[in-house]
């Protein structure tokens, strides 16, 4: 949608009208406010953000009496503030932006029927709450989401499947930071049923169904159940085996940020501070910066947070291609160079903006690097488990299924799940309830 240019001679002539009428001058003045707001260089949000400011002070100033008539127009002006304060990384008035904008959202939801509830500053409130370690709150305001999500039903069950879909697999990423494993846990089983739902009414949505289903293998396994993740591998093979070997690339976009969130979320842990407080290579040291809530869509990230991000990959393209001869390397170093290379391509595919021909050339031939060294690693520590080579095959099927190679992508899932369940075979009951696999 097209923006009116506004000067300053009309935002001038709007504050003339504001003095002398202000029910129809105040309104006029924060809508070109605004409006210019905008167009200042958005290189410069330190020169962009009094101009959002007033214009979220005007529409408070309107709302002061318990008039519900400019409630949804103020809403978006202050949560656009929040948007300005971010890219200026000024993360704690951002995150009380977003929290302010949050409370008139839910003024606004009272009046509305379930199909017109606001749904965005809910979730950018939930996500910026998630960014600043506040995991419970998060939970919370994330709740409203999907309630909301869950009575906008229509012929079908769901008359916004993907938008449920979405707003389930933040849940669940919140409730894991929050502790909350076996809810965690719960929402994931409700959104794997929502997909199956989707792809049995649609067929063409099977690709996106297997990706969801070996992109959360990792986690059943993560999490003590190995049997599920084993059934998950076994549901995935079944359904590469209903795909043609080769499919089109039409719903590449939505595919592709499947896959990136669910393999951003598998290297969460890879991301995070250790227990002696050792900070991973290319993660920001400052404990008060934002970090990133890894599973959760690129676009909701704050600003100040995609930065740091972007930059700690180029720290982590260093420290790989200084490793040298991995011929000579150890167990350990091999071990150490394998996350480096994951967590190099998620990064790839989480910030990954451009057309399918690049992922193909890039992440692609990285996620065969991951598997190379993951079979390396299994040779050398034939006593660990396949738990981490398991991990990058799956990892590996999910690009495939991004890029429509739907035989390669079951290829990779049957390897999976033959080296899962022979682990499985090996163990004893009480090992199969205790251990993932996992390094």
């Amino acid at each position: 949608m097209r923006r009116e240019t506004v000067t300053e001679e009309s935002i001038a002539e709007a504050r003339v009208l504001a003095r002398e009428q202000p029910s129809a001058g105040l309104p006029v003045l924060a809508r070109r406010l605004l409006g210019f707001g905008w167009q200042v260089d958005r290189e410069r949000p330190s020169a962009r953000i009094p101009y959002f400011e007033e214009a979220a002070a005007v529409w408070r100033s309107l709302l002061a009496d318990g008039s519900d008539e400019h409630l949804e127009a103020a809403a978006r002006a202050i949560f656009s503030l929040g948007l300005q304060y971010s890219l200026a990384h000024a993360d704690d008035r951002s995150l009380a932006a977003k929290d302010e904008a949050a409370v008139l959202a839910r003024r606004l939801n009272r009046h509305r029927d379930e199909e017109r509830k606001d749904v965005k500053i809910l979730g950018a409130s939930a996500h910026g709450l998630a960014e600043a370690g506040r995991f419970d709150r998060a939970v919370t305001v994330q709740r409203e989401v999907v309630d909301i999500y869950r009575a906008t039903t229509g012929p079908g069950g769901h008359s916004s499947p993907t938008g449920l879909m979405w707003s389930l697999l933040d849940l669940a990423v919140y409730l894991d930071l929050a502790g909350q494993t076996d809810a965690s846990l719960e929402i994931e089983r409700e959104t794997l049923h929502l997909n199956r739902r989707i792809a049995e009414a649609e067929p063409s949505h099977l690709p996106g169904l297997v990706i969801w289903l070996a992109g959360v293998t990792p986690r059943f396994a993560d999490t003590g159940h190995p049997r599920e993740a084993g059934e998950l591998l076994d549901e995935a093979v079944a359904g590469c085996d209903r795909l043609p070997p080769e499919g089109d690339r039409g719903n590449f976009g939505f595919h592709q940020g499947v896959q990136a969130a669910l393999f951003a979320r598998s290297g969460a842990r890879d991301e995070r501070t250790c227990g002696d407080g050792a900070v991973p290579i290319g993660v920001s040291p400052d404990p008060r910066a934002l970090r990133p809530v890894l599973g959760v869509s690129f676009h909701w990230w704050a600003f100040s947070v995609r930065e740091a991000y972007r930059a700690g990959r180029e720290v982590i393209d260093d420290a790989i291609s200084t490793a040298g001869d991995r011929s000579a390397l150890d167990p350990a170093q091999l071990a150490a160079l394998g996350t480096l290379v994951r967590r190099r391509t998620i990064r790839q595919s989480v910030a990954f903006d451009s057309a399918p021909r690049q992922f193909t050339e890039k992440v692609i031939p990285a996620l065969a690097e991951s598997v190379a060294l993951e079979r390396r690693l299994a040779a050398a520590r034939q006593d660990s488990g396949p738990g981490r080579l398991v991990r990058s095959l799956t990892d590996q099927a999910m690009g495939h299924l991004v890029t429509g190679a739907h035989s390669a992508a079951g290829e990779a899932l049957r390897e999976a799940r033959d080296l899962h369940a022979a682990a499985e075979s090996t163990r004893t009951p009480m090992t199969r309830t205790t251990t993932d696999g996992q390094d």
